[in-house]
This record gives structure tokens, sequence and C-alpha cells, in this order.
């Protein structure tokens, strides 16, 4: 009875689109589609506690987890990307409306990641933990689980969600929300520029597999190699 439902509500959205009664945008609103993909991952990343074997599309309410050797790169439909690092665990919300309008939420449950977030005038990206918000508009940024935000570029709208108070955190700042909401900020120093940035872009490394070439002899008595990716834990 549900799949003859549902068969019967998409033909009911095509004959509408069809009879010019809503437009394609709209009927992207109505269909589900992915916030964002898991481009790259280092064994063991996990979906919904389901271990994945390939690049995973995303979708709102969607847990993604890392163990502790664990890293994953997901690049939202913006073009925003974010780093995960190990022992992490993350849900995923939002909504994509169009190609260029999307909202896009980031619960940090643990853990730590690093974000490029594409500039926008419209979109809202924003990261949260439990006890403060982000919102970001064009940002190369870091956040951990206990509220800590370090600014390399751009500009970061920050709350500690039991006090209301807000800060906006700019180039080389960084904010800590406090357990009595309060927030601290301050520069950051050029050795935590420096270690923060090479963090960040030496973080594909970890994503990158070691390769072995195995050598064997058919049954023909040739020599074949044969090459196997693999991860160093």
């Amino acid at each position: 009875m549900k799949k003859k439902l549902k068969f019967t509500g998409l033909l009911t959205i095509l004959f509408i689109t069809a009879a010019g009664m809503i437009s394609v945008e709209a009927l992207e609103v109505v269909l589900d589609r992915p916030l964002g993909f898991v481009r790259k991952y280092k064994p063991a990343v996990m979906i919904q506690n389901a271990p994945i074997s390939k690049a995973e599309k995303l979708f709102s309410g969607d847990t993604l987890s890392t163990n502790k050797n664990g890293f994953a790169l997901v690049q939202f439909i913006d073009k925003s990307i974010a780093k995960i690092k190990p022992n992490s665990q993350l849900i995923i919300q939002g909504e994509v409306e169009g190609k260029n309008n999307s909202s896009t939420r980031i619960n940090v449950e643990s853990g730590a990641l690093f974000l490029n977030v594409t500039k926008r005038s419209t979109t809202n990206f924003e990261v949260a933990t439990n006890s403060s918000v982000a919102s970001v508009k064009g940002t190369q940024f870091g956040a951990t689980e206990d509220s800590y935000y370090y600014v390399l570029e751009g500009t970061v709208e920050l709350l500690a969600n039991s006090s209301g108070e807000t800060v906006t955190l700019t180039d080389r700042m960084f904010g800590q929300v406090n357990d009595d909401g309060t927030i601290d900020t301050g520069e950051l120093t050029d050795e935590e520029v420096e270690e923060y940035t090479d963090e960040s872009d030496n973080f594909e490394e970890n994503l990158r597999p070691k390769i072995v070439t195995l050598r064997f002899r058919d049954e023909e008595g040739e020599i074949q190699t044969l090459e196997v990716e693999y991860f160093e834990n």
C-alpha cells in the first residue's frame, strides 16, 4: 500500500509540473536532494552506524562519525568543504532549495573539524555544539566539540546559547564559549596560525592510501603483479 501511495504521489508531482502549475525549481524542493558528499575518507568512517566503502551522499539528519584512525572530507552542494578529524561525530542538517540556494547546519557532537565555507550572501551555513552556534559567510576556520573556534580567514558570528552573548571573530582570532555563557576571545599567535594552516593543508595526506605491489606466478608460469591499496593505522 505504501509503495502505491509513493508512486501515485510522484505521478501527481509530474502531472502538476507538466501542466505548468509549479516550476522545476519548486520540484527540486519536493524531491529529496543530498546536502553533500563524502568525497574522500580513511576507514573507519560511518554514516548511521554503517561503515562506508565508497563515496556516499549525505542527507539532512545523517550522522557521520570517524574512529580513532578515521578521516573524512565532505563537499557540500555549494562547494563548501569540511575536513573531519578522528574520533568525531557530526549530525548534518539542512535543505537544498536550488543550485545556489541551500542551508546547512553541522552539529558537532564530538571531535573537531576544519571548514572552508564558500562565500555567500543569502544562503546559511552554521556549525553548532551543545553550547554555541557559529554562523558563517565565507570562512576558513576550525571548530571543536568544546565550543572553541578559530578563524584563519573570513568572519564568524559566534553565539553562546545559554547567555545569548554574541561576538564577531575575524582573521586570526579565536573564541571560546565558557560554561557560564561568557565568550573569551583573542588573537591567534603566529605559531598557532602556522600550526592550524599546516594541519589543514596536510589533512589530505591522511586520506592517501599506501600501495603495496604483490608479485605472483599465474597458471601459465608468467610473473604477474598486483597493486593493493591500504591505510596505515
